[in-house]
């Protein structure tokens, strides 16, 4: 059998170093915890905010085209009270060069994350594939709200439909361009559009709305029914948790500290927050009386962003605003997490803005450019294999960010013959981005998401997927107890292990082997996501792949 040499191994207990001989450059804000053997002391406590270990660049950690593996402990935060971070990263954001290991919950546009933890563990060297298409869930729907993954599975809701009893109904990927329906969110005819959907506690949560705006505030004759909100049972099957407030739209859900919780849009009542406790909703408050568009937990706390401001959750039905219309915004549509900041996508100048202390830099403008008309909106922000990525209306645009200022237009996904700078109308969304099975999955939609809005190139309400570098993901959640995990590249060959078993495999696309060496520090604790929340235990590197029943003997081992 092949015995891989040990490269480096942190065991994190009492210290940070490398006892293999190599060296740390930082050890930051880590405490010492009880780790996965029961000993006390033999773990790393990282908090989410600050903690990390450094490592300086070496030669044994230029990993090239050579075999390697990384075998760790991990238990992250429970509850959730952040996004889990990175495990560990060596990685060139500037040449996509490197490798990348994370947790990570599923995200879907305006919504917080899941605290669903799921295991991604990506390479890359400057690869990326053409966008395949993944087929449309619904043919007279013009738009897909949400993409959301639950229990290995990818899901999506549709805004719209000819037949309002087909409206506001969810669809579970079947591969290639197959959706399964998964069911219609109550049968109210008056809710038509799956506005919202997380995964909190184990569960598939959706709120129900009109994604047409003209509609929901009582436009055109309709008259919208009051917001609810859904929990999936299976199959087709969904359980009517109650009324929420008295908005016409659940605009995002959201999961913070074991609860889960709701953002209304401007209605009756006024952009108020829900938080539920297992059999009614109590009431938050309304940050401003805006849409409450966005919510997110960040570094311990609870973030709202409303139509132009962003707030912070103090207590009770308090809220304490952290930016009043930056920029000269007026409405923000995302909020994100990534290296370790939080960051905001907004209307009409389309720029990405990024929290610092108590300001906020601009970190890049997208869509149309200066000169012609603002109305650009940046739709959603997802970190994906190490980079992070943008969805953008009008024009139906995917960018990737570089650096400040510096973002690579990708692609645009959806397009209409009418499109007009100042018809909003003929305007194309991406509205939602979501990594799954290691490719980043993008849906599109109509400006007003419609049923009538259906192009004739049927390139709305559709769903696409690319790849960038190679990723492998373990996408049933891992919990809030130690777990085991092993990443291994062999030849082209790239694994994922979960307590010892092999979760996820794939092969490099075809005529690509990556070359892996960067110059950049390898970083325990933190990477493109952020911080780390959780503990961690007996980090190795080996120089060489771990066969299966080597995995499973340092499983067995329990950090030992």
């Amino acid at each position: 059998m092949n015995n891989p040499a040990l490269t480096a191994h942190w065991p994190l207990k009492g210290s940070a170093q490398d006892i293999a001989g190599g060296g740390t450059e930082a050890d930051l804000n880590l405490a010492y915890v009880e780790g996965p053997d029961g000993s006390s002391g033999s773990a790393a406590l990282f908090n989410g905010r600050d903690s990390l270990v450094r490592v300086p660049d070496a030669g044994a950690l230029r990993l090239g085209y050579r075999d390697f593996s990384i075998s760790v402990w991990v238990k992250p935060q429970r509850p959730m009270r952040g996004v889990f971070g990175d495990i560990l990263s060596k990685f060139d954001g500037e040449r996509r060069c490197g490798l990348n290991l994370g947790v990570a919950g599923s995200s879907p546009a305006y919504n917080g994350m899941s605290d669903a933890r799921h295991v991604h563990f990506g390479i890359d060297d400057g690869h990326v594939s053409a966008w395949e298409d993944c087929g449309r869930p619904w043919r007279g729907n013009s738009h897909v709200p949400c993409l959301i993954v639950y229990e290995g599975e990818l899901y999506g809701g549709i805004a719209d439909a000819p037949d309002p009893m087909e409206a506001a109904r969810v669809f579970r990927w079947a591969g290639g361009r197959e959706w399964i329906d998964c069911g219609r969110l109550g049968t109210d005819p008056n809710h038509l559009s799956v506005q919202s959907m997380i995964v909190h506690d184990g569960r598939l949560y959706a709120g129900v709305g009109v994604w047409d705006w003209v509609r929901a505030k009582k436009g055109e004759g309709f008259r919208p029914s009051p917001t609810r909100v859904f929990v999936y049972e299976g199959g087709s099957e969904w359980r009517d948790l109650g009324q929420v407030g008295n908005g016409a739209r659940v605009m995002c859900l959201g999961s913070f500290d074991g609860h889960l919780y709701a953002g209304l849009d401007s209605g009756p009542g006024g952009g108020r927050c829900f938080r539920y406790d297992g059999s009614a909703w109590t009431d938050c408050g309304p940050p401003d009386g805006r849409n409450l568009e966005c919510l997110l937990p960040h570094g311990g706390a609870l973030y709202a962003a409303t139509h132009g401001n962003v707030y912070r959750y103090e207590s009770g039905q308090s809220w304490a605003c952290i930016g009043r219309e930056p920029h000269g915004i007026n409405q923000i549509h995302s909020m994100q997490v990534a290296g370790g900041a939080l960051l905001i996508g907004t209307w009409p100048q389309g720029y990405v803005l990024r929290r610092e202390g108590d300001a906020w830099a601009i970190a890049g403008r997208l869509g149309l450019p200066e000169g012609l008309r603002e109305c650009n909106e940046v739709m959603d922000l997802t970190v994906y294999n190490g980079k992070l990525y943008a969805g953008v209306i009008p024009k139906a645009q995917v960018y990737r960010y570089e650096a400040d200022g510096q973002w690579t237009l990708l692609a645009s996904l959806a397009s209409r013959p009418d499109w007009a700078e100042e018809d909003s109308p003929t305007w194309c969304r991406v509205t939602s981005l979501t990594a799954f099975r290691g490719r980043l999955f993008a849906s599109t939609g109509a400006c007003r998401g419609r049923a009538v809005d259906v192009d004739p190139d049927e390139t709305l309400g559709r769903v696409l997927a690319c790849q960038a570098g190679q990723v492998v993901s373990h996408e049933q959640d891992i919990g809030g107890g130690w777990t085991h995990l092993a990443a291994i590249r062999r030849g082209k060959d790239l694994r994922l292990y979960v307590n010892g078993r092999l979760s996820a495999s794939s092969q490099a696309p075809a005529g690509h082997t990556f070359h892996l060496a960067n110059t950049q520090p390898l970083t325990i604790g933190f990477g493109a996501q952020g911080h780390f929340s959780g503990a961690m235990s007996d980090l190795r590197l080996y120089a060489g792949a771990l066969s299966d029943a080597q995995v499973s003997e340092l499983c067995a081992r329990r950090g030992r």
